[in-house]
């Protein structure tokens, strides 16, 4: 089975159309595909299709309302089309693309697509005299100048009894597929691009049994390697212990200390393009770790164990990279002039400020900030959100008229 879209976020909108009932195969022909598929659906979206159905295909809850059943705003508007790779709108229909075009916000499906930074995909559907109409031929055409890519429609039988044949009807779900994988196919923008990313966290032996170590989840290292990954890059993951699996297709070599991490990132930072320093290691480690297990009843009170400093591995493999160095910054004070003297001192291009409650956690906000000046605020996001707002901004880095 072909899982060429695997990791790949795709949000369909659903308009209030007959041909929404062909959306249902395209779902499942993108799941099939390895692809992570969203649904939300107009209002009008529902009396043809009903949202259980796709919330089944999908596995996931369906976009519906502005507002949840406790009376609260849903966040659905945002977080969907921020977290999706594109957007397709099937079946578009005259006035989706109208609201799209003049810029309306009146339900769930029309104020994500207003928020969508992703591109997106029309698949229109509607009479052919609607199709004709000039209203909807401009507001195609300024929906085409602003980028937003088309499939279809296609010519053939009405839906109305008795209406002539024309141009109006929705492609068929294949076409509208083959059109979803061709736009994610080529949005490739570090294709050739090599990054080494640290991971997770390291874990100092005390004993044979016990190990010093801290709360890092290794999910912020790992949603950054799935983004460049997806995005063309090669990706090496040198990563501790982690609470996540590394994504699939990439190279990820395992360590346990701080030291093996070091010798690792050593080997590969050369080639590097970008090295991202994001595994949480250790400052300190036992001078020398208690052969087999202590045990309480053998030992004379607790046991004195003398520390030592651990490499610090940025400062000392960064000099190693010609390309882009981006470490991050886990602080209690989380102020800028402390992670600011922490690139410096580290030799680093770029540094990531967070606070310290976001260690563990799925969610959290960070600061960017360069040795040049720059400074950009992201919002507070579950991690993988956070991950492609981070790789966007290095994009932006390694292109050539940066």
């Amino acid at each position: 089975m072909n899982h060429d879209l695997a990791g790949r976020r795709v949000l369909v909108a659903v308009g209030g159309g007959i041909a929404a009932y062909k959306v249902v195969d395209v779902v499942r022909r993108l799941l099939k595909r390895g692809a992570e598929v969203r649904v939300m659906m107009t209002r009008a979206a529902t009396r043809f299709v009903h949202p259980t159905t796709f919330a089944a295909i999908s596995g996931a809850p369906v976009g519906l309302e502005m507002f949840q059943d406790d009376g609260n705003p849903s966040v659905d508007h945002l977080e969907l089309p921020h977290s999706a790779d594109i957007v397709l709108v099937a079946p578009a229909t005259a006035d989706l693309m109208a609201k799209m075009a003049h810029g309306i916000a009146d339900d769930l499906v029309a104020t994500a697509l207003l928020a969508a930074q992703c591109p997106v995909l029309i698949a229109p559907a509607m009479n052919s005299s609607m199709w004709d109409h000039p209203a909807t031929q401009a507001n195609l055409q300024t929906l085409t100048d602003r980028g937003i890519k088309l499939v279809g429609p296609a010519s053939g039988e009405m839906a109305a009894p008795g209406e002539k044949p024309g141009v109006g009807r929705m492609s068929e779900p294949e076409e509208i597929e083959a059109a979803v994988a061709n736009l994610l196919h080529q949005d490739k923008p570090l294709a050739g691009k090599r990054f080494v990313i640290t991971a997770g966290r390291t874990e100092e032996p005390i004993d044979d049994v016990r190990v010093l170590t801290n709360r890092s989840s290794g999910r912020m290292g790992v949603e950054l390697a799935r983004e460049v990954f997806q995005r063309g890059a090669e990706v090496i993951l040198v990563h501790g212990s982690m609470d996540v699996a590394p994504p699939e297709g990439i190279r990820a070599i395992r360590i346990g200390t701080a030291e093996e991490m070091k010798r690792e990132v050593q080997e590969v930072a050369s080639d590097a393009d970008c090295m991202l320093y994001v595994a949480a290691v250790s400052d300190w480690r036992p001078k020398n770790a208690y052969k087999g297990k202590m045990k309480r009843e053998a030992m004379d009170g607790p046991p004195a164990i003398e520390m030592v400093e651990n490499p610090d591995i940025a400062k000392e493999t960064a000099p190693l990279c010609k390309g882009l160095r981006v470490g991050f910054a886990l602080e209690v004070d989380a102020r800028d002039e402390i992670a600011l003297d922490k690139m410096k001192r580290k030799g680093l291009d770029v540094i990531l400020l967070n606070h310290v409650s976001a260690i563990g956690g799925a969610s959290s906000s960070l600061t960017w900030l360069t040795m040049d000046g720059e400074r950009d605020q992201s919002p507070d996001a579950p991690k993988r959100e956070l991950a492609s707002w981070v790789v966007l901004r290095i994009i932006e880095r390694l292109s050539p008229s940066a």
